[in-house]
């Protein structure tokens, strides 16, 4: 009992706050009926003391009804000292036909105490017509096929440019794969590959115009000398000369049937006396400096291949 009193007690309040504080509520539509698939304007208009606070529902939907919501916009139309009055506006349509019933809105209102009332606006109905179709002069014609355009050349353009594509591809295979055949590069000549002796003379030629061990830069002249002796003995014979010591190189040159005995000997004391120059600074005289550059190359010249010496001297004449 006490619950149920209390619950009215606090209706009547509600009811003497909002009459006190005048919320009125109207809901109109632009026009009572449309046809199927026009769109027409569904208004909620509040006039309400600016002392309350207030909120327009969002309404996405109107559940199994078949009137559909396409938009929704909220407006401040006048505002006085006291009062306000605001619109809320609904475009709505359906697409079938009936009579249909705009249901009640309902707006909410909270008051300075914090209570919170929900208000709700008058229904509405809405007839949605057909549209009328005269079969006194109704002549139904046959489905026309589609249009035939002629083709024009941007629209072949694609397919040429693609087949041409695909043409040169074949070809480049097949003049890729007759160059594999034939043991060649595939698409430039390569150079010819220039002869170990040729470019071991080529060197020496260079540090005698260097003219480093007149200038005192007698242990670059030795390493200068050595190093040529030492690419050589790796192009020419395959060995490893730059990663070997002096002994090792000589017992590399024992192996090889191009060097005689005479080379041999010559090329161990040009060893031995550019490891005095180079580790113990031992200071040459002039005639063993020229003899050291001498000494390799002949020993290039006396080891070189003969088909090459021939080539060479049928080219000069």
């Amino acid at each position: 009992m006490q619950k149920r009193l209390l619950l009215t007690i606090g209706l009547l309040f509600s009811l003497c706050l909002l009459q006190a504080q005048e919320v009125i509520l109207k809901a109109e539509i632009s026009r009572d009926s449309i046809l199927i698939g026009e769109q027409l304007e569904w208004k909620l208009k509040v006039t309400l003391d600016k002392s309350l606070a207030s909120a327009f529902p969002h309404i996405d939907s109107l559940g199994d009804n078949k009137i559909e919501i396409l938009d929704m916009r909220a407006d401040t139309l006048q505002q006085s000292a006291a009062n306000i009055t605001m619109q809320a506006t609904w475009l709505i349509t359906s697409f079938d036909e009936g009579l249909y019933t705009l249901p009640k809105i309902p707006f909410l209102v909270r008051h300075p105490n914090g209570q919170v009332d929900t208000l709700y606006s008058e229904s509405l109905q809405l007839k949605v017509n057909t549209v009328a179709v005269d079969t006194t002069d109704f002549q139904p014609f046959d489905i026309k096929p589609p249009i035939q355009y002629p083709i024009t050349f941007r629209e072949i353009l694609p397919y040429v440019l693609n087949g041409l594509l695909i043409l040169v591809i074949i070809a480049l295979l097949i003049y890729m794969y007759i160059r594999w055949k034939q043991n060649k590069p595939l698409f430039f000549a390569s150079r010819p590959k220039i002869p170990p002796y040729a470019v071991a003379l080529r060197e020496l030629d260079k540090i005698k115009a260097e003219k480093l061990w007149q200038n005192n830069k007698v242990k670059l002249y030795y390493t200068k000398v050595t190093d040529v002796l030492r690419k050589y003995l790796e192009g020419q014979f395959q060995v490893q000369a730059m990663e070997q010591t002096s002994e090792e190189i000589l017992q590399s040159l024992r192996e090889l049937p191009a060097v005689s005995d005479e080379l041999y000997h010559k090329v161990r004391e040009m060893l031995s006396l550019s490891d005095l120059v180079k580790f113990a600074k031992y200071q040459p005289d002039p005639h063993e400096n020229e003899t050291a550059l001498i000494v390799v190359s002949d020993f290039v010249q006396q080891t070189k291949p003969m088909e090459e010496e021939s080539a060479e001297s049928a080219v000069k004449n």
